[in-house]
């Protein structure tokens, strides 16, 4: 096993995961309840929250259950986009720590596990949370990679994928044919999603109105431009300057061809890891397709975080500049704030696809249909019981997460406040107002899912290292050739293997 220092080091260095669902946000501090000095007399217990995105939702949701207990809670958090590492490291070592606090997956899991704070399901003070946490589905626990217990308990699920406006699609092939065309999209391979891609740059650039073939059908684009299809520049709207975007959650659908989890890819082999070439090379080659046909042009600008960052990729989507948007359901909220939030009325998702051979993709379970098929689904964090505090904090907090997670009450927050999808939502049943969320909810009852196996590549891996190259030596150039994506393929395997001490 590793020690602890190099693990808190190596830690203190990366940008977790909660950094990559979030695009803009501030560096400011919330809290709710008491601020005050020691739980006998300020506060009852204290929540740590690393999700800055749910901090009004979290803070309204305290807020009731104080009123409803008679308990005065503290909660933290820091602004959404803001890393969170080493202000909680700070409140677990300082006189006060939480009782609740969040972690992202199995790798951020060991600091806390070694350091003695994560404490296990099994070593639950209530029957109700023992019971609630040892419900959670397999796929969806935290288990640990040393000691293969399980911890805490789902924030949620989310999803991700192609975001497109279903008005979009009307407007560009006809509103009768919207319903055929957006299952064929869903359904169509990727050598078909490729030829429409470069049919709508087209149409888009030439007024070239041509057929396309989905699924095996055919469909005629608009002979003439209307509605949303007139504000057209760009088949994808793409923040080249969001590393997280292309290098954690695109790069993750060619990890899981060969990871079936996270947990597989954290504990690979340097023979696991060397079976990603292939898929990474289909990576690099779907990358080269969504940046080239991406509003604007490849090149020092197109990496610009003022004109091509987070924001300006949300902006562009909702105003009908782009007929794709890579992004998750998080970003359902974010549209609020562009100068059309109504486009949240009619979004949807359609899967990820990548040009996998049927050697590319080994992981038990899946097929190259599969994985065009199917959407990443996985928890993003994970609420966590400190060992350290009281037991009576301990049950006070396991009171409150199964209150949160089982009442109605509770689920209301979750579910509008919050605008989260449960993770103990039923599928079959399970509607609420949010479209991307009503979206996903639609793949799991059709169990067309995939998972989020780059979170067990080593930590800082996906974005800050082969999504800096990327962004630096790729994005930067008009075009791309095999040799470029042999680079990016090369480089991907080569950075794991070293900075897992696999090579």
């Amino acid at each position: 096993m590793k020690k602890f220092g190099k693990l808190a080091a190596l830690a203190m260095a990366a940008t977790l995961l909660a950094t990559s669902f979030a695009g803009c946000g501030d560096d400011s501090g919330t809290t709710s309840g008491s601020t005050g000095g020691n739980k006998s007399g300020d506060y009852d217990f204290y929540i740590f929250n690393t999700k800055g995105e749910n901090a009004d939702a979290l803070d309204a949701a305290v807020a009731a259950y104080e009123e409803e207990t008679g308990l005065t809670i503290k909660t933290f958090s820091l602004g959404s986009g803001t890393n969170s590492d080493d202000t909680l490291r700070a409140e677990m070592s300082s006189k006060n720590p939480p009782a609740i606090f969040c972690t992202m997956n199995t790798n951020s899991l060991v600091e806390w596990e070694e350091g003695g704070f994560a404490r296990p399901i099994e070593e639950a003070v209530t029957d109700d949370f023992k019971t609630l946490a040892t419900e959670i589905p397999d796929n969806l626990k935290l288990i640990s990679g040393t000691s293969g217990e399980s911890f805490g308990l789902p924030f949620n699920v989310e999803g991700y994928g192609y975001i497109v406006d279903k008005n979009m699609l009307s407007d560009l092939f006809g509103a009768d044919k919207l319903d055929a065309v957006l299952e064929d999209l869903k359904a169509a391979t990727y050598d078909e999603f490729a030829a429409t891609v470069e049919a709508l740059t087209a149409y888009i650039k030439d007024n070239k109105a041509s057929e396309v073939t989905l699924n095996g059908n055919k469909y005629a684009l608009a002979a003439t431009k209307t509605g949303l299809a007139t504000n057209l520049e760009g088949v994808f709207s793409m923040a080249g300057s969001e590393k997280w975007t292309y290098g954690d959650h695109l790069i993750n659908i060619a990890i899981d061809a060969v990871f079936p989890s996270s947990y597989d890819a954290a504990a690979a082999t340097k023979e696991d890891v060397e079976k990603l070439k292939g898929p990474f090379l289909a990576y690099a080659k779907t990358l080269d397709l969504k940046s080239s046909n991406a509003i604007g042009t490849r090149g020092p600008g197109f990496i610009n975080s003022t004109t091509n960052g987070y924001d300006a990729s949300v902006e562009n989507f909702a105003t009908g500049k782009a007929v794709f948007l890579k992004q998750g359901n998080w970003i359902y909220t974010n549209f609020a704030n562009t100068s059309n939030p109504d486009v949240v009325e009619d979004l949807t998702f359609i899967p990820i696809k990548m040009p996998f051979t049927d050697a590319d993709v080994v992981a038990d379970g899946l097929t190259v249909e599969k994985m065009n098929t199917s959407i990443p689904v996985f928890v993003p964090n994970y609420y966590l019981i400190n060992a350290k505090v009281s037991e009576e904090e301990q049950k006070m907090a396991e009171d409150f997460l199964v209150w949160l997670n089982t009442s109605e009450a509770g689920q209301k927050f979750v579910t509008e406040d919050m605008a989260f999808i449960p993770y103990n939502a039923d599928p079959a049943t399970t509607q609420i107002d949010n479209s991307l969320g009503n979206s996903i909810i639609e793949y799991m009852a059709d169990d067309a899912m995939i998972t989020n196996a780059y979170a067990g590549a080593p930590n800082t891996w996906s974005g800050d290292v082969v999504g800096l190259y990327i962004m630096e030596n790729k994005l930067t150039k008009a075009e791309w050739t095999e040799e470029d994506y042999e680079d990016i393929a090369n480089y991907a395997v080569d950075q794991w293997l070293e900075m897992a001490n696999l090579s």
